[in-house]
Formats: structure tokens, C-alpha cells, sequence
């Protein structure tokens, strides 16, 4: 009687578990996509141009610039900016997510942002960071001085969230969802350099990058 009761008990325990999970599913974030509508990897890299052609600005890259071009007065140019050329599509960045093992590229999740260069022994600032966080800053610059993978290092963790049918943002959430800012551009002595806490929000395509072999410029 007793070994009756007690299995009855275990149906009853798995029939509420299975009734628990199926009302209340994990959400899936959706995939972030680039301008061929193909999912964005980990494992491939990206130039991130601005959404609205005839801005004032093309693709990001690393600067300080002149006239589209890295300055030649600094080895390793160490700001974010956006090339102020349309028609430049900036320098390729690879997308790291936090977890190592995620591929695929999902909306408000945790990720590196690291530019790419065919020979990275050139420099080994490449990985974004928003510089003097914390801090109280206004506004706050984006550089190359971060550290990849390393979960402590909070200022360099950032987030893609969709805009519209087309388009995406970089958001910086360093105390959770409810407290993201959106990355825009700041205009610093003629350079177009991407900031938090500015009064625009920078809406970007993904156009990935193909190339092998090919030099990137510095």
C-alpha cells in the first residue's frame, strides 16, 4: 500500500514539474543579423558602417584620423571613431560573446568588441573599453585599451540590441538591463568618436568581411 502511495506521489511531482516547464519556457534572444540577412558568428569578423548612408560618416575604425586615414603620428591610434568618409567602411572587429562557447550572435548578450589586423603583434590594443568607467564623465569615449574575456573587466563588455527592421545600437549595461546606455558620436577636434552619454544614438549595419591576406592599415 505504502509503495502505491509513494508512486502515485512521484506521477503527481513529475506531472507539476512537466506542467511548470511547459507554461513557463526560457526565452531565446533573437539572432542579430548583417545586411545579407546571415547570423552574425563569433568566429567571423564584421565592418560595423552607419545605417543611414549620407550622415556625415561611414564605418568605424580606429583613430585619431585625417581625412579618412589613421594619423601617422600614432603607431597604435587608440580611439574608437567613424571614418568621416561614406564611402569607408572602417576597420573589421570580431564579436566575442561572454560565454566562450556561444557561436551565433544574439541580441542583449554580453560580448568583446575587438578590431582585427592581419598582424596583431603590431598592437595589442584592439579590444574595446569605455575609458574612466566608472566615472562621471560626460561623455564617456570609447577606446582600444580593454581586456578580452575577462568577466571583471566591465567596461568592456557590450551589447547589440535591434533599432528597426534594418538596423542595430551598441548598448553599455554595467548594472544590469534596466540601467543601459545607448553608444552615439561625439565630435572631438574634427573626430567622430563614439561615446556614452551624447545626445544621439549611433544606428548601425553589420557588412562582413571577406577578405584574407590583405593588410590592415593602422
Amino acid at each position: 500500500m505504502k509503495r502505491v502511495v509513494l508512486l502515485s506521489l512521484v506521477h503527481l511531482l513529475l506531472a507539476f514539474s512537466s506542467s511548470c516547464t511547459a507554461t513557463t519556457p526560457n526565452p531565446v534572444l533573437p539572432v542579430v543579423r548583417d545586411v545579407e540577412g546571415d547570423i552574425l558568428r563569433s568566429d567571423a569578423r564584421y565592418f560595423v558602417v552607419s545605417a543611414i548612408t549620407g550622415a556625415g560618416g561611414g564605418g568605424v575604425t580606429r583613430g585619431p584620423t585625417i581625412n579618412g586615414d589613421a594619423d601617422a603620428n600614432f603607431v597604435c591610434p587608440f580611439q574608437v571613431v567613424q571614418s568621416p568618409l561614406d564611402v569607408d567602411r572602417g576597420m573589421s572587429v570580431y564579436f566575442k560573446p561572454k560565454a566562450p562557447k556561444q557561436v551565433e550572435i544574439t541580441e542583449s548578450t554580453s560580448l568583446n568588441i575587438e578590431f582585427y589586423l592581419d598582424n596583431p603583434t603590431i598592437c595589442k590594443n584592439n579590444v574595446w573599453e569605455v575609458e574612466g568607467f566608472p566615472g562621471h564623465r560626460i561623455p564617456m569615449f570609447l577606446s582600444t585599451n580593454g581586456e578580452a574575456g575577462n568577466p571583471l573587466k566591465v567596461a568592456t563588455w557590450f551589447q547589440i540590441k535591434k533599432v528597426n527592421d534594418f538596423a542595430y545600437k551598441f548598448v553599455f549595461c554595467p548594472f544590469g538591463e534596466d540601467f543601459c546606455s545607448d553608444i552615439g558620436i561625439k565630435v572631438v577636434d574634427g573626430q567622430r568618436r563614439l561615446a556614452l552619454r551624447t545626445d544621439n544614438t549611433f544606428t548601425v549595419v553589420f557588412i562582413k568581411d571577406n577578405n584574407f591576406g590583405i593588410k590592415s592599415i593602422i
